[in-house]
């Protein structure tokens, strides 16, 4: 499930997603399309090597379906809206070892089965215990070895976005308001010691570069060099 923009003030749950399905690609940041070093694609394809299933984790309408069928023989997406995983399954229709289903955490049935899982800008929730809860999710659907491809909103460059606007960044324990909704962000050293804390052993972040038409804005001079970003973590399932 990627991260909304000017969205105005909603609980982020079921209902909410449901209704933003039908309008995904006008409503929701693509996060693949705008990845400008192609930095996503390029740690699926590594993560795929010697790996037979995926779980997209947060999968929404299946935006990336279509990368993880030429990279998995197997791939399984969880959603909390219904609508959504009905229009990811459309994507997949016709193609063997692509399924989905309506999940808020990781099913039991489904813990510790998959080689890689990915997750983008899910654990967005302000709440600690929704957003870490996503990523106890994550860390439950891998298997020993498994290997983890995630993206998460980035509290530096929230800091960088807020300078580009001339406008104070409100900010709260890593919670930033974008537009009407309090969004979880992430410093690159939080995020290392989280993942390490749930058992996760950490290969490397990296950033996923955006351009400043991506994000509507126009930013002063000494700042057009740069951009906004995501954090993208790699790391692996110990046990």
């Amino acid at each position: 499930m990627a991260r909304a923009r000017k969205k105005p003030r909603f609980k982020l749950g079921s209902l909410y997603w449901d209704s933003v399905a039908p309008r995904w690609g006008e409503r929701i940041f693509n996060t693949l399309k705008q990845d400008r070093g192609g930095v996503i694609a390029a740690e699926l394809e590594r993560a795929s090597r010697g790996a037979a299933s995926v779980a997209d984790f947060g999968c929404g309408v299946g935006v990336y379906f279509p990368l993880l069928m030429r990279l998995f023989p197997k791939v399984h997406g969880f959603d909390i809206s219904p609508a959504c995983v009905k229009m990811a399954l459309k994507k997949a229709r016709g193609k063997k070892g692509v399924t989905a289903s309506v999940a808020a955490s990781a099913p039991r049935a489904h813990r510790g089965a998959y080689d890689a899982v990915l997750c983008v800008n899910v654990a967005l929730h302000p709440k600690r215990r929704a957003w870490l809860g996503v990523l106890r999710s994550v860390r439950d659907l891998m298997k020993p070895r498994g290997r983890l491809v995630l993206v998460a909103p980035a509290l530096e460059s929230a800091g960088l976005i807020a300078r580009a606007k001339k406008a104070p960044l409100r900010n709260r324990n890593g919670v930033v308001w974008a537009g009407m909704v309090p969004t979880k962000h992430y410093a690159k050293a939080e995020l290392a010691a989280l993942l390490a804390g749930l058992g996760l052993k950490v290969s490397r972040i990296r950033r996923v570069q955006y351009s400043w038409r991506s994000h509507d804005i126009s930013p002063p001079r000494e700042l057009r060099a740069s951009g906004p970003w995501d954090w993208l973590a790699v790391a692996r399932r110990a046990r």
